[in-house]
């Protein structure tokens, strides 16, 4: 734990401003986790998420940290940061919240500053986050934060050093499965501007050019909370950049599933090479023996319908406009590929 600084207020309050690794320590975890639990709650923040982080029950695939205002023994304000355990350059920062009673008097930007700090230390070059408040997100912009794109926001160290062409470089690929530590990575590709929609209601992820996003920390809190192993693969380049991202969420008898809902993104630099990831997809759903695999498009991703059907898939249903994107209504278009399994 790490003593940042007081805060002195106008009206001669004061509040001391910590951050820390993880696991926090004894003292603070629990008071830490039952604040922020008590905030966001387990559907639309899960607390699972904050509980198991303050523990460093994650640490061997990502590193978490936390910043607090504590008054007279209190914690009046928090916030938390993430990144892969194998790259700083990249992070999150989300579960920014303030006491009621404390608001308005720069708590937030304070916590939120020593954890922005701690990441530039590090070697962080760009960090995310995502509100839809204005108020917060003038916080954010006074951080130095900008709108990338809608509910999202970036900040960027050094700004216009061209970081997305260095991270989405072409080279070596490799596929293998996403761990939580790459929420950050995660959160990169999906805001990537892409004409690819991307459908994955299993894991709420939706390219982030059509759908406002709310969450960063927990964008990915569908899949790790689900009561079923599903498998969710990534392509990964040399960089370490998550190109391309496919979750695979069982359907069927929780015992025994008989197929998967799967969704398919990839980075438009790297669209040609998008048919290695589904096809390590399909050899997945054959070896855990699934009879089939469905995916959800929308009428406009012509694109990844052309790649489906050349792997296999086959139309079954199309319901016309039963997809909102940004406002806009289109049809749906429902996929099968049958796997031969069971």
């Amino acid at each position: 734990m790490e003593y940042v600084g007081v805060a002195q207020m106008e009206s001669g309050e004061r509040a001391t401003i910590y951050r820390s690794g993880c696991p926090l320590p004894p003292d603070v975890g629990p008071r830490l986790t039952w604040f922020l639990e008590g905030v966001f709650g387990a559907e639309e923040k899960p607390d699972l998420f904050v509980t198991a982080a303050a523990k460093g029950m994650y640490e061997e695939v990502a590193r978490h940290a936390f910043g607090w205002a504590e008054r007279d023994g209190a914690i009046v304000s928090a916030a938390w940061t993430m990144t892969p355990h194998d790259d700083p350059r990249i992070g999150t920062l989300g579960e920014v919240y303030t006491d009621p009673a404390w608001r308005g008097r720069g708590m937030a930007g304070r916590v939120c500053q020593a954890l922005l700090d701690r990441f530039d230390d590090a070697g962080g070059r760009v960090i995310f986050l995502a509100s839809e408040n204005p108020v917060a997100r003038r916080i954010y912009e006074r951080l130095g934060f900008l709108s990338f794109p809608r509910g999202l926001m970036r900040r960027e160290r050094p700004p216009d050093e061209m970081f997305d062409e260095q991270w989405f470089r072409p080279g070596q690929l490799s596929i293998r499965l996403v761990h939580p530590g790459d929420t950050p990575r995660l959160v990169a590709l999906y805001s990537a501007p892409s004409q690819w929609l991307s459908v994955a209601s299993p894991q709420g992820l939706y390219s982030a050019g059509r759908v406002t996003h709310d969450r960063c920390n927990s964008l990915v809190k569908h899949t790790w909370v689900a009561t079923r192993a599903g498998a969710w693969f990534a392509m990964a380049n040399a960089e370490g950049a998550l190109v391309g991202s496919g979750p695979m969420e069982p359907r069927g008898n929780e015992r025994e599933p008989l197929g998967a809902e799967i969704d398919i993104f990839v980075h438009p630099a790297f669209v040609d090479h998008a048919g290695l990831l589904l096809a390590r997809m399909v050899q997945e759903g054959s070896e855990r023996g699934w009879r089939w695999l469905i995916a959800q498009l929308g009428d406009d991703d012509t694109q990844k319908r052309e790649l489906l059907e050349a792997t296999g898939f086959r139309e079954v249903v199309r319901l016309a406009d039963a997809l909102s994107f940004g406002g806009t209504r289109q049809g749906l278009r429902i996929l099968r590929m049958e796997l031969g399994g069971g």
